[in-house]
């Protein structure tokens, strides 16, 4: 079965539409929020994120010293979640995390306000005016953090395989499509795919060791794994620091050696 990625604007029914998948199928359901708790375990790094966007563009580099660990932590979350295939996450960006695999189906779920506006109505107990600028507000900062974590516009249609908008369409049919896509032959996650998703995790799980030790969380290093060979690319590093780097590493399961060579760390889809 294929892998689902929703990205959802504020007040778009996703949470109707969750509903509906577990109404009628057992596909397994993973939502950002719970991504956000993993992350949070490391010292409430997603919630200082959060705080400091608001000041990105005045604090730049404040800022750019936490995005780093929470875009490897939530990576490193996400890919744990996706060992295995029949699974819908709902989020705001989260297909852009990983590279593109060819059981991944990127989703936009797209609604007019004349759908948002009573439900955030219903869910806030707001009149019409507040549930407006409460859409107004959430879906600026929403596009804020898709430009300031990824240089992407969440919203540009390119960065999705489809856009389902419940204009014209009711959730039933967006939750029955889905449930199809789900299913279709052509994105049934192959053997070849299980194994770049294995090594996709087992590089995080290297980058996440690092950013979570006191030792090393301040390094940006990128990590590509295959056959237990661990190929890091990171900052230039004293000999007694690269020893810390490979104690480090070698205590994660499925890596039985290390290789350290001064570079730009690469971005988690240069192994894919």
């Amino acid at each position: 079965m294929a892998v689902i990625f929703i990205s959802r604007g504020t007040m778009s029914g996703v949470r109707r539409l969750v509903a509906c998948f577990a109404e009628h199928s057992a596909v397994r359901l993973v939502s950002r929020e719970e991504l956000v708790e993993v992350v949070d375990r490391h010292g409430e790094l997603a919630s200082r994120v959060v705080e400091q966007l608001a000041s990105a563009d005045r604090a730049y580099d404040q800022f750019s010293r936490c995005r780093h660990p929470y875009l490897v932590l939530m990576r490193q979350g996400l890919l744990e979640q996706l060992q295995g295939d029949g699974i819908v996450y709902h989020g705001y960006s989260g297909h852009l995390l990983l590279p593109p695999l060819p059981h991944f189906v990127r989703v936009r779920i797209e609604a007019p306000l004349s759908v948002r506006i009573p439900l955030t109505m219903e869910r806030l107990g707001c009149d019409e005016e507040a549930a407006r600028d409460y859409i107004r507000e959430e879906d600026t900062r929403r596009v804020r953090w898709a430009r300031f974590m990824y240089g992407r516009d969440v919203r540009d249609p390119q960065l999705y395989d489809m856009v389902l908008n419940l204009e014209r369409l009711d959730l039933e049919t967006v939750c029955h499509t889905l449930l199809h896509v789900l299913e279709s032959p052509e994105l049934k996650c192959t053997e070849e795919s299980r194994l770049r998703l294995e090594r996709m995790r087992l590089a995080a799980t290297v980058e996440a060791g690092l950013v979570s030790d006191p030792r090393t969380h301040t390094l940006e290093v990128g990590a590509q794994v295959e056959d237990g060979i661990a190929r890091l690319t990171g900052p230039y590093l004293e000999q007694d620091a690269q020893e810390v780097v490979r104690e480090i590493v070698l205590s994660i399961p499925g890596i039985d050696s290390v290789e350290y060579a001064p570079g730009y760390a690469p971005f988690l889809g240069a192994i894919s």
